[in-house]
C-alpha cells in the first residue's frame, strides 16, 4: 500500500547529552527500568520479564503513561562499553527508540549521549511527537538536575 502526504506519520530523531558528577561505570546503572526509580519522579516499571529485575539484554518491561501503557524491551545491555538501547510501543500513539551512551568525561565525571527516534502511530500523536522533539533539550537539562539531585540528596526530581 502506498500512502499519500496525508496519512503518514511523523517521525523525529534528536539527540542530546546528560552531564553526571559520576564515573561512568557508576553512571551507567542508572539508565535501566530499575535506575531510573532512583532519579525519575513516578517512574514506576512492572518488570515483566526477568520478573526480578527488568535490567538486561531481552529485559521486558511497562510503565504507565498519559496515553496507557507502554511496553519496552531493552534490546542492549553493554555495561563494558556504556551502550544501553531501548524500543518502547504506547499502543496506538507512538513507538520508540532509544539508545544511550555513557561515557568517562574527566576525573570521576560521565556524559550520557542520549538519542531518541520517535514515530506516531497515529494522527493524534503527530502532536505529541512533535512536541517531543521540540521540548527535548529541556528534558535533557531535567534529566541532569534529576540525577544530580539523586547523587546529592538521592531522591528523586519532582515533575516540574
Amino acid at each position: 500500500m502506498t500512502r499519500t502526504g496525508a496519512d503518514r506519520r511523523v517521525h523525529i530523531e534528536t539527540t542530546g547529552v546528560v552531564r553526571i558528577s559520576l564515573s561512568a561505570s557508576d553512571a551507567f546503572p542508572l539508565f535501566n527500568a530499575e535506575g531510573e526509580r532512583r532519579w525519575v519522579a513516578g517512574w514506576d516499571p512492572r518488570c515483566v520479564y526477568p520478573a526480578e529485575s527488568g535490567v538486561g539484554e531481552g529485559a521486558v518491561f511497562q510503565t504507565r503513561k498519559g496515553a496507557g501503557t507502554a511496553t519496552w524491551v531493552q534490546t542492549r545491555h553493554e555495561p563494558a562499553t556504556g551502550h544501553a538501547s531501548f524500543v518502547y510501543v504506547l499502543p496506538d500513539h507512538h513507538v520508540a527508540m532509544v539508545d544511550v551512551c555513557v561515557t568517562p568525561d574527566g576525573d570521576g565525571r560521565s556524559r550520557a549521549s542520549v538519542r531518541y527516534r520517535m514515530t506516531s502511530l497515529s494522527c493524534d500523536a503527530d502532536d505529541f511527537v512533535r512536541g517531543f522533539a521540540g521540548g527535548f533539550g529541556d528534558l535533557m537539562i531535567h534529566w541532569e538536575k534529576a540525577i544530580q539531585r539523586h547523587i546529592v540528596e538521592g531522591v528523586p526530581l519532582s515533575a516540574e
